[in-house]
């Protein structure tokens, strides 16, 4: 495998939700959240939990992959979700 690492910290993802019940016909809804852990599957096949601020090490190819991932806030701009520690 090789390659190097590096360590990444979670800053948190805004998600939209949804709820209501399909049963009894109780009408959707969905709301904007704040999700302070996540869990995500990598590149490397790796299944890893992150928690907001707290540094994780992945490898190179996992950490270009979660440097990727933006959301759009309440404004408008484009937030990343992943920030580079050294």
């Amino acid at each position: 495998m090789g390659g190097g690492c590096m360590k990444v910290v979670f800053n948190g993802i805004l998600e939209r939700s949804s709820g209501g019940c399909v049963p009894c016909g109780r009408k959707r809804t969905s709301e904007l959240s704040m999700k302070s852990q996540k869990l995500y599957i990598l590149p490397s096949g790796k299944t890893q939990r992150f928690r907001v601020g707290i540094p994780v090490e992945v490898t190179d190819e996992d950490g270009a992959f979660l440097m990727s991932y933006m959301y759009t806030d309440q404004n408008g701009e484009k937030q990343t979700v992943f920030t580079e520690v050294k």
